[in-house]
């Protein structure tokens, strides 16, 4: 265990070489926070998605037809409602229409608590309406007629994740806009109180309605899970392509410092220092280097998604068309920040420690003259 003065000693050597550690300090400190702020960006929308997906029926049904969704009627939900174990089955009406003059999608998506004549929108829906000077009532154009719809709510930020494309209207209003009868449904919504049954439950569906599609809710999760993997995958690559770059330039730019250092060193191993001590001198000074860098990345990326929300990198992750003004919420996995700990930190000390250890076993005559 070193002695209080050898750290001392130490702290004191890395301000005064200060300068040969600046370069090391600012591009580790850049990479961990390019890399925490993609974790935390990824896992604050899953933890939003996750949690909107828990608040909906256990199951969610879907037709198809031909590989395209296809609407259903009243006789699905008498059958499923049927099944042992389904406590009840709610028709939703649920699709998009197209904005031409925009050309974007707004998500349009049936509620029974609004009256035939309203509707409520999502915020980036109003911005996208507004620039056309869309402010109080909106003109749906379908096939057969034009539907006038007052602007009656907006949906508060909180729910911008959901709601920031979508239009909810009455579900009569939906239908006529999305070119349903009155008796279809996009999509049903299947309650099953015993969550052990819902897998059962979901394949009994399907044995009734082969061209149906069941999701539980799991399976709905572990979908959000893939993606979110996916695109976080490559921001993944990217940051081992970083890491293995970063190491380079440093393994460079340590060759040349320890080159100059060299004599340093010698004159330490003359005044009596052993190599394990020249070992510990390095060792505490780019730990305290590593570390203040790593917390310094870690800080930067809380700030830059928590607080400004993550411009630019947060469109990447949504992939909307709209614009989206979301407030992410706070989310950290501590395991995540844990691993780029090992897999950061412990390979910038040895790329810096072993360079060191080399110098100090060498012979130091030559370095002392």
């Amino acid at each position: 265990m070193p002695s209080k003065n050898f750290v001392e000693y130490a702290i004191l050597l890395l301000f005064k070489d200060r300068n040969d550690h600046l370069f090391s300090f600012l591009i580790f400190s850049f990479i961990v926070f390019i890399l925490s702020s993609v974790l935390f960006v990824s896992d604050s929308l899953q933890y939003d998605l996750i949690k909107s997906i828990k608040s909906q029926p256990q199951i969610v049904v879907e037709n198809t037809r031909a590989g395209r969704a296809y609407e259903m009627h009243d006789g699905y939900i008498y059958d499923i409602s049927r099944i042992t174990g389904v406590s009840s089955v709610e028709g939703a009406v649920d699709g998009y229409y197209y904005f031409g003059q925009k050309r974007l999608w707004f998500h349009i998506i049936g509620d029974p608590n609004l009256a035939k004549d309203e509707m409520l929108i999502g915020q980036g829906v109003q911005k996208a309406m507004a620039e056309l000077y869309y402010e109080d009532v909106f003109h749906f154009l379908t096939e057969e007629r034009m539907i006038k719809v007052k602007i009656n709510k907006i949906a508060p930020k909180g729910t911008n994740i959901i709601s920031n494309d979508a239009i909810y209207l009455n579900p009569n209003t939906a239908r006529a806009v999305l070119g349903m009868e009155v008796d279809e449904y996009s999509k049903l919504y299947v309650t099953v109180p015993n969550p052990n049954e819902v897998g059962e439950i979901a394949l009994k569906i399907v044995e009734i309605y082969p061209t149906a599609k069941a999701t539980s809710q799991a399976d709905a999760i572990g979908a959000v899970h893939h993606l979110y993997y996916y695109k976080g995958g490559i921001f993944m690559i990217l940051y081992v392509i970083s890491m293995v770059s970063f190491f380079i330039l440093l393994k460079n730019q340590i060759s040349l410092v320890y080159g100059e250092k060299k004599k340093e060193i010698a004159i330490l191993r003359s005044l009596g220092f052993c190599i394990k001590d020249i070992i510990a001198l390095k060792f505490i000074q780019n730990i305290v280097v590593s570390v203040s860098a790593y917390l310094l990345g870690i800080a930067l990326a809380y700030v830059y998604v928590f607080m400004a929300n993550a411009p630019f990198l947060r469109n990447i992750f949504l992939g909307s068309e709209l614009e989206n003004s979301i407030s992410l919420t706070p989310v950290i996995d501590l395991n995540l920040l844990f691993l780029i700990f090992i897999f950061g930190v412990i390979p910038f000390l040895a790329f810096v420690i072993l360079p060191a250890w080399k110098i100090a076993i060498s012979d130091m005559s030559e370095a002392v003259k």
